[in-house]
């Protein structure tokens, strides 16, 4: 079973260094100071302190360097736990404050010589958290060279089976790496971090070798441990969940590659997974915008309407107990857009006129199959989408393909030269130079280009999907 998290997230820190705050038994000072020292940084250099707020850095404070590339940042009240980073123009580097634990330690570091110059004073999971870095330094450092010998060696079976035990083994050494962070720093924002982002080990099957099909069993055991216990490690009820990168990417590795890509299975465990952030409002909330963006940018068409479940039963049916009031009206008022034109349902019908004046209703084209474009040619992207759903169309023409072109500005000399003089575009071009057809409400547009297919009977296929999408549905429809 592919390993989801373990080295390539650990691995991936490598891409921002970072350093780790600790807890001590005695009490801790009141306030923050963080001493920082950026050797080779110019001087009157912009220096910022991040926090993050989920998988995003927010600016949560900025000072100007002295001439030795120093600065130090310092309040009387304590930082509240979760992950921050240091960041100039040059480096970015991370660290945890854990709640409790003093924060008054420095950091030095060498633009020149990079993370091997990293040295953190003065906290011991901050040293710890250095020294980590250090180490997954080295890990990715060699398990580039072999992923260079395998490119080589892939050919030969022996030379093959040894590097690929040699990258298990680096995965082997990162783990204990961070079982053993885990066991020195408890307690600590860090040994959270580390836990919640923690792939489930699931225990060997029990399957016979003489069984039909031990490896299809084999590959079906694990898919179904990683779906019921992907979340195990993610505590929902500590609001440091919130504060480091790690919630938003589980959401998206556990629908894009752990579950199947149908509706009621995924739709099951978005209440499983909401269900688990009630134990918290701010986590629950949280998780409820995440899981509805999630699916709301899904370019999957038969999985898209579980944003509006999501919008429906967990906003609009809770509004009295969510504090956005905006994002309360926001949401029904998608759910509104949403409901119109969904996926399987024949399309709202449109009214417009060609280029001469003559009105052409959408209902009105004959033709096996339709694709509604909704554009402008001032738009960027389709100035790229446009000439390739040309070609498209001058492929499967003969075999039952038209194109309703729909101009969704009010400009004609915007539109009508680059459909007549430049291009040539010979299919359907419509448009409503007035707007009596209210194009965007009727099929909620919020970008564009936006490519609908529809069949004989104007049912949608496929809805809101990109080009390339459409390049690989159509001959299956029309071979």
């Amino acid at each position: 079973m592919k390993k989801l998290l373990t080295l390539s997230l650990a691995v991936l820190l490598c891409n921002t260094w970072g350093v780790a705050a600790s807890q001590k038994k005695n009490a801790a000072p009141k306030g923050y100071a963080i001493e920082v020292q950026i050797t080779g940084a110019k001087q009157d250099a912009q220096v910022r302190l991040n926090r993050y707020v989920n998988a995003e850095s927010a600016a949560f404070d900025s000072l100007r360097s002295d001439a030795g590339g120093k600065v130090v940042f310092q309040g009387e009240q304590p930082l509240d736990a979760g992950m921050y980073s240091i960041q100039t123009n040059e480096s970015n580097i991370e660290f945890f404050i854990t709640a409790g634990a003093p924060q008054q330690f420095s950091i030095t570091f060498d633009v020149a010589q990079g993370l091997p110059s990293l040295v953190v004073k003065g906290s011991p999971e901050n040293e710890g958290f250095a020294g980590y870095m250090h180490f997954i330094s080295s890990i990715r450092q060699r398990a580039q060279r072999l992923q260079e010998r395998m490119q080589l060696y892939r050919q030969n079976p022996d030379s093959a089976y040894s590097i690929t035990s040699q990258m298990q083994e680096l995965n082997q050494q990162v783990r204990a790496r961070i079982n053993a962070i885990q066991e020195n720093y408890p307690g600590t924002t860090l040994a959270f971090f580390f836990h919640s982002m923690q792939e489930p080990e699931a225990p060997e099957p029990n399957i016979s070798p003489m069984s039909p099909n031990p490896d299809s069993l084999r590959q079906a055991y694990f898919m179904n441990f990683y779906k019921e216990h992907f979340f195990d490690n993610v505590d929902f009820s500590d609001t440091r969940v919130l504060r480091i990168p790690v919630l938003s990417n589980l959401f998206s590795t556990y629908f894009s590659q752990v579950l199947p890509p149908e509706k009621d299975v995924m739709e099951a465990q978005v209440d499983f997974l909401i269900n688990k952030a009630s134990a918290n409002r701010e986590i629950y909330e949280f998780t409820v915008r995440s899981l509805y963006n999630l699916f709301r940018s899904s370019p999957y068409p038969e999985i898209e309407p579980i944003a509006l479940y999501i919008a429906d039963k967990y906003v609009a049916q809770d509004a009295d107990n969510w504090a956005d009031k905006a994002y309360v009206d926001k949401l029904k008022e998608a759910t509104r857009l949403g409901q119109l034109n969904p996926f399987g349902s024949i399309a709202t019908n449109l009214k417009l006129q060609d280029p001469n004046g003559q009105f052409i209703a959408l209902h009105d084209v004959q033709s096996p199959y339709t694709v509604l474009y909704f554009f402008n040619p001032l738009c960027g992207t389709c100035a790229m989408v446009t000439p390739v759903l040309w070609e498209v169309y001058q492929e499967y023409r003969n075999k039952g393909l038209q194109v309703y072109a729909v101009y969704v500005d009010k400009t004609k000399s915007d539109w009508l030269p680059y459909i007549t003089e430049k291009n040539q575009f010979d299919w359907i071009n419509v448009w409503s130079p007035d707007d009596t057809e209210n194009i965007y409400a009727k099929y909620d547009i919020h970008a564009i280009p936006t490519i609908y297919l529809l069949d004989s009977e104007k049912k949608i296929i496929l809805k809101d999907v990109v080009i390339d999408q459409l390049k690989a549905t159509l001959p299956t429809l029309l071979p």
